[in-house]
This record gives structure tokens, sequence and C-alpha cells, in this order.
């Protein structure tokens, strides 16, 4: 049994302590454990502000042009500036995602939001926030992971491309997600372990197809480039190739294109409102 199991199933205060000392438990590792919890609380509320904060920081004027430059170059052209708002939650959080940490705008010298709220927003932040964005700002490329095992909600992924393997923590588990197909996401560190930086999309088995031989080939063409340069500058390639997939599955590209989301009356409620204040 691990630490962390011991402080999950700690004694009661006056039972023997479980490093087996032999003292009461509020005699040996009680406040340490007590501690730890503090800590680990401190660190989630961490992560989730850094993670909020991130996404009011990529909605900021001063990246409008860049954000209506990526919207449809990530989704291919099946959303644009005008219809933006009709992004799913998830679709929104999966681009914006992306556009805070592998977002290249096209300006000389340029850098990446994820750098940009490093270098303008850290100050400004507690200890334990300082402690997230100071792992993120590094944090790789999104990418495809191939799941070769699980366990409740430890997933054992591989770089589908490198085959680089992965430990990862998902609290939802593989989802719908079965042995051999692909997850789309990017892995950043949480604390002590690896986990999804947002909601995560994937690829079934008969929807895979030539995505590996087709990224292959574009690297040969660069074999100085590094896997992470090469996948932060290419990764839209997948994206385009689920797309692709999709279309020909006769399934809804993206959200705004499916009669039957759950969402469409609300938006259609909204749309109507904003035309009656005009």
């Amino acid at each position: 049994m691990g630490y962390m199991d011991k402080i999950m199933n700690k004694p009661g205060r006056n039972q023997p302590c479980y490093c087996g000392s032999g003292k009461k438990y509020k005699q040996c590792h009680m406040k340490i454990d007590q501690a730890a919890e503090q800590e680990k609380r401190a660190m989630a509320d961490a992560v989730g502000f850094v993670r909020r904060d991130l996404l009011k920081f990529a909605r900021n004027d001063e990246f409008a042009e860049d954000f209506a430059k990526a919207l449809p170059y990530y989704w291919n052209n099946l959303y644009e500036l005008d219809n933006a708002e009709e992004m799913s939650q998830d679709e929104a959080l999966r681009f914006f995602d992306w556009f805070v940490f592998d977002y290249q705008p096209e300006a000389e010298d340029s850098k990446r939001l994820i750098e940009l709220y490093y270098e303008q927003e850290r100050e400004n932040l507690s200890t334990a926030q300082q402690k997230v964005i100071d792992g993120w700002k590094t944090a790789p490329p999104s990418g495809a992971y191939e799941l070769l095992a699980y366990e409740g909600q430890n997933l054992t992924l591989a770089d589908f491309f490198s085959g680089e393997q992965f430990e990862v923590f998902e609290a939802s588990g593989r989802g719908n997600v079965e042995i051999g197909e692909v997850i789309l996401t990017r892995l950043v560190q949480v604390q002590d372990q690896l986990e999804f930086s947002t909601t995560a999309a994937y690829l079934p088995a008969d929807e895979i197809g030539d995505l590996k031989e087709r990224m292959l080939e574009k690297k040969t063409a660069v074999p100085e480039q590094s896997h992470e340069a090469f996948m932060r500058q290419n990764n839209v390639m997948i994206i385009h190739h689920a797309l692709a997939e999709a279309k020909k599955k006769d399934r809804p590209q993206v959200a705004r294109l499916d009669p039957n989301r759950p969402d469409k009356k609300t938006q259609k409620i909204v749309r109507n409102m904003r035309r009656l204040r005009r």
C-alpha cells in the first residue's frame, strides 16, 4: 500500500498509526498527513484557478486578431469568427487549450499565449499557482495517444507517433475508449501525476486510418526538427483527420452541424433575443 493509500485509509486519532511505530495515530503521522492533505487541496485549487485564468487571458482584446485567424485554421473552416459562439463547451475548451499552448502568431518574434501569460501574470499569482504555471509553461504540444491499458482512473498511454509511454490519471477513466484506440489530448503535470489539460476527444479504431503514416511522412521532410517542435507546428493535422473521418461516417463534423445537439434550442433563443435588441 502506497503512502497516499495509507492517508486515504488513515486510522482514527486514537488507533495505532499505520506506520507500525506502535504510537497512536494522533501522536505520530496525523499532523504530517493533515499538512499533506491541505497542500494537496491548495494545489488542486491552484490548478483550477490557472485553467480558468488562462481561458480569461486568451479572450483579451489584444488577441482578437490571432483568434480570428486561429479558429478557422484549427477547425478546418468549420468554425470562423461569425459562428464561433456555436461551438459546444467541449469544442471551445479544446480550441482554447490549443490556442493558449500551441498557436504561434505570425508576427516575427511573437510568443505563444502561455509564454505571454507567464511573463505578464506570474508575479500576481499565489505560490501554489506559480508552481502550476512553472510546470505548464513547458507543457508538451497536444497530440495523439494510444490507450495501451487501464485500471480504473489510471491509464497507460503511448504517444501514437513516437511510442513513448505515459501513466496518466483521468478522473472519468477511459470513457468510451477501447484498447488500441487513440485519445486526442495534451498531458500536463498536476501535482505528482500527469492529467489531460482539458476535455479530450478520441479516434475509434475504424477512424485511425493512415494518420500515423501521413504524419511520419511529413516529419521526414524536416528530420532536424524535434518531435515536440514538429507536433506543435503540425498537430492540427490530427484534428483535421478526425473531422474528415467524421464526415466519411456521415456524422456531424462539429456541434453546430448537429441538428440534435442538446443546446441547439438554447442557442436559437439567444440569437433571437439578440436580434430583438437591435
